[in-house]
């Protein structure tokens, strides 16, 4: 299974022109959005740049765990998964940014759309795809920046670059929240019609993760176990009232 997933990605892991595109756009608005309030009390125009690139980088990075984690898994589902841009959720953002003198951060650059590939649905249902398939691919993204964000904490707790590292996991968090909103242009819509039950759960431990996160306490099973609590409140008080 492994060989195969290997095979996969070395054979068909691409961005095509048009996502590379889309994502150089989404990338340098977003980057802007986060750089718009460098934190300074006068104006210098050399720091505000030089802070530009630094969240540029950073944007960057997260713009690629997010879209790895959709294209890596699409492709072990026998799928092809592809960046689409929102210019409305970009021009949002950057209005958003201009009013409040970017204190708000309105993230949201575009979702993933996916696919099929005949060949690779060999002991699928090969002939289109799923809602239930679709939902667990758009997850991949946030979910691959939730971990990813927990990987950058643990080098800032050992000591390391903890500014950068810290600022990096709170950007990956903060994505991974916008774009799990279920929102017409986001990836939250794509889980959200699959299975509402798997979004409560997979958005209320992202948000979980973030509330332990600004309490000093970083656990995914905390995280986890507040998800599952608040999918038993949510099946008990609203979905077997409808079911």
């Amino acid at each position: 299974l492994m060989y195969e997933l290997k095979y996969r990605i070395k054979r068909h892991l691409q961005f095509s022109n048009k996502e590379l595109r889309d994502l150089g756009i989404a990338l340098l608005i977003v980057a802007f959005i986060f750089a718009y309030d460098d934190k300074s009390e006068v104006f210098i125009a050399s720091h505000w740049i030089a802070n530009f690139f630094k969240i540029l980088f950073m944007i960057f990075i997260t713009f690629l765990v997010h879209e790895l984690g959709h294209k890596i898994f699409a492709l072990y589902m026998g799928m092809h998964a592809y960046f689409r841009v929102w210019p409305l959720g970009l021009f949002l953002g950057a209005v958003v940014a201009f009013i409040s003198g970017g204190v708000v951060p309105l993230i949201l650059p575009g979702r993933v759309e996916m696919k099929i590939n005949t060949l690779n649905r060999l002991g699928h249902f090969r002939y289109g795809r799923n809602l239930f398939t679709g939902g667990f691919i758009a997850m991949a993204g946030p979910v691959a920046n939730l971990l990813f964000a927990t990987f950058f904490k643990t080098l800032s707790l050992f000591g390391i670059a903890v500014e950068f590292f810290d600022q990096l996991t709170f950007i990956n968090l903060y994505y991974a929240v916008f774009a799990m909103l279920p929102l017409h242009m986001t990836d939250g819509v794509h889980m959200f019609y699959a299975s509402r039950n798997w979004y409560v759960i997979i958005f209320a431990s992202l948000v979980g993760y973030i509330l332990l996160y600004m309490l000093q306490i970083y656990s995914l099973i905390f995280a986890l176990l507040i998800g599952l609590a608040a999918w038993f409140l949510f099946y008990y008080f609203f979905e077997s009232q409808v079911t």
